[in-house]
Parts: C-alpha cells; structure tokens; sequence
C-alpha cells in the first residue's frame, strides 16, 4: 500500500488555509468530473480528489494525517501504520466535531481507498449503525461486512425504447437479502441507453468497510413498432402497390417525432431507406431504417383479380427471370 500526500493530490502546500484548499478541490473537481472529463483515468482521479478533500477540509483529521507526514511518509512511499499508532481519534458515532465523525460525513456510498481506512478505521465509524444510519440497528448482514468489502447486486432493468431513447429517472427495487431490507432507489438513465448496455452505481451494493456497487443490466422491451439493431432504429411501412409503381411520400413515426419519407417511382418491396441520425442519441449517432412492404387486400373480388391479370398480361414481365437456370454445356 502506498502513502497518499492529499496536499499534492489537491496541489496545495502543507500550510493551505481552509479556503485555499476549498478553491483548489471544486477546481479539480470539475476538470475531472466523469460527465465533462475525456480523460480515461478521470474517475479515480476524482476519487481521489474527494477523498483528499474529506481529510483536508477537516481539522482533526487534517491533523491526524499531519501526525504521519512528520513521521517522514511522502507520497508513493510503501506505508505501513506505524507501530501503536492509536491516532488523536475516539471512534464514536455521532461524534463529528468531538474527536468522532459520523456516516453524513462521507456521503453514505463514498469509495474510500485502503490508505484512507488504515488511517481512519471506516470499518470501525460504521459501528452502531443499522441500514439508516442510526445507533443500535446493526443487523448481521453489517456486521459480517465491516471489516471487507460489500457484495455488488446484479439487477436487469427493462425499459421501454421511448425511456431508453429520452432518458431520464426510473425507480430500481433491490431486493431484500438476509440481514438487507429491500429499498428502493431513483437512477437516472442516460439518453441512448442501449440493450444489454451495464450502469454501476458505486456505494448502491451490500454495505461492508466499503460498500459494494449496484450494476444494472438493460434490457429494451418490445415495442409495437419499432425493432432495434445495435443503435439503430428500424420501422416496417406498409404500402399499396400503386404507391410503389407511382412514388408517394408517407409519414412514419420515429422516436422524436413523426417525419416524413419519399419513396421514389418504382420502388421494389422489402427495399430500405434511412432516416439519418433518428435512431438512440448515442456518439456517433444511430440512424432509422424504414423498410417499405407491399400490401394488399385480403377481400379481393373475382373481378378485381381479373382485371389485375389482364393489366399484368400487358406488361410483359418476369419479376423471376434471373432465377431461371441457364442450361449447362
């Protein structure tokens, strides 16, 4: 385990005031936020940063962590606790501001690392709280849990195309487990979510010294209209044979809106025609295929079938022709 320097991960010197080390987090904190950082490591540096954050902007754990930077640790150093290190700290819930800290300190699903706990017990602050965080509700579940991490869950969420196309909050129910009351939690999905696509949700699994993490697999429902492939969007439009021989210009709904489609003269049927960028709002993204099929009807009389013969009689057409065999030499 390595020795982490929280005042070179915040870059301020040792001597930081408080509200020198404030500025310096929230400008981290938004140049590595995952939602706006391209940075592929911008995560654990934004864990990072808020771990920082957490000791240096308190003074008793500001201090604590003072104590082991003057026993000679600098960052990237192997670190092992000191021998007896008891620290100046009195693990009791609820204690915040008194020598203690409580959970509402750490965000409830903060993903500390090792180095923090080692300073810090977490397993030991969790003591004496039960799933909501109060004094004597500890169930076995977190007690068997304090001392490693939480189990993740594993969850499949069907969402209807519209929801996956626009996004937006959905309510998840995690099941109760022995020692776990279910509960239930509002997620909010991203715009273009895609079938089989995985959400974790860090800290939502089962609680432990860490807690573990909730992972959503979703899975589109059917739709009435609509089938998918990867992103794209595709749509059957049904149309009269006429319309095929003549051209015609129907409108078809996609999933922002309804649009409308020229089928030029003499279109075959079966054939596809894409709606540029009205498939899943992803990047690059997904296109609408409209696959037009002809239709007829299915009460037909003699008379009308007669005349269609005599029409198609004049047309002197093999629709088949390129399947006939060719006779082999």
């Amino acid at each position: 385990m390595k020795f982490k320097d929280y005042y070179q991960t915040l870059g301020v010197s040792d001597s930081a005031t408080q509200e020198e080390i404030k500025r310096a987090y929230r400008k981290k904190a938004r140049q590595y936020h995952p939602d706006v950082s391209a940075e592929a490591d911008a995560e654990e540096k934004f864990k990072s940063i808020n771990e920082a954050y957490e000791v240096l902007k308190d003074d008793q754990r500001r201090a604590e962590f003072d104590r082991l930077k003057r026993h000679g640790f600098q960052g990237g150093d192997d670190f092992r606790r000191p021998p007896g290190w008891q620290g100046d700290w009195n693990f009791e819930p609820g204690a915040a501001g008194q020598g203690g800290f409580n959970r509402g300190d750490f965000g409830g699903g903060s993903d500390f690392s090792d180095f923090f706990e080692s300073i810090f017990g977490q397993a030991d602050f969790n003591r004496g709280f039960g799933s909501a965080g109060h004094p004597g509700q500890s169930t076995a579940g977190q007690r068997a849990g304090r001392h490693s991490r939480g189990d993740d869950i594993a969850l499949t969420v069907r969402v209807s195309l519209e929801n996956a196309f626009r996004g937006g909050k959905t309510k998840i129910k995690v099941p109760a487990a022995p020692g776990y009351a279910e509960k239930t939690l509002s997620v909010t999905l991203p715009a273009g979510v895609t079938d089989g696509q995985q959400l974790r949700l860090r800290g939502q699994g089962r609680p432990g010294a860490r807690d573990g993490d909730l992972i959503l697999t979703i899975q589109h429902k059917p739709h009435d209209l609509f089938e998918m492939d990867g992103v794209d969007v595709v749509l059957t439009v049904p149309v009269t044979p006429v319309e095929l021989i003549e051209g015609t210009t129907v409108r078809v709904p996609t999933l922002s809106g309804e649009v409308n489609v020229k089928i030029p003269p003499g279109t075959s049927s079966g054939k596809r025609m894409r709606i540029k960028g009205r498939g899943l709002p992803v990047k690059p993204a997904g296109d609408q295929f409209v696959i037009v099929q002809v239709v007829v009807p299915d009460d037909l009389d003699a008379d009308s079938v007669g005349r269609l013969k005599e029409i198609e009689a004049d047309w002197n057409f093999n629709p088949r022709a390129h399947l006939e065999c060719v006779e082999q030499s």
